[in-house]
């Protein structure tokens, strides 16, 4: 038997999105450059936490803060989308 759903755990399609959030978004970008979709599933896991600060210091790179302006508003932005995925 053959169904469309995804296994159980695959986050594939989120961690693509989450990239793309944290790589920036930009009319007629579909992907995240290899850097950011590489550090998908760890942005996805910082997500979980809910750790705003935590997260767009891994975005913005330093990986301590404080982040940027631009790397904060990221961060929200994949801990809402994560958010939404949970429910």
């Amino acid at each position: 038997m053959s169904t469309n759903l995804a296994p159980v755990g695959d986050t594939t399609d989120i961690e693509q999105r989450v990239a793309l959030i944290a790589c920036g978004r930009r009319p007629g970008k579909t992907r995240a450059c290899d850097n950011h979709r590489g550090k998908g599933k760890a942005f996805l896991s910082i997500a979980a936490t809910g750790a705003v600060d935590a997260l767009a210091a891994a975005i913005c790179g330093t990986g301590r803060g404080p982040a940027c302006h631009d790397c904060k508003d990221k961060a929200a932005e994949i801990i809402r989308t994560f958010n939404e995925e949970a429910w």
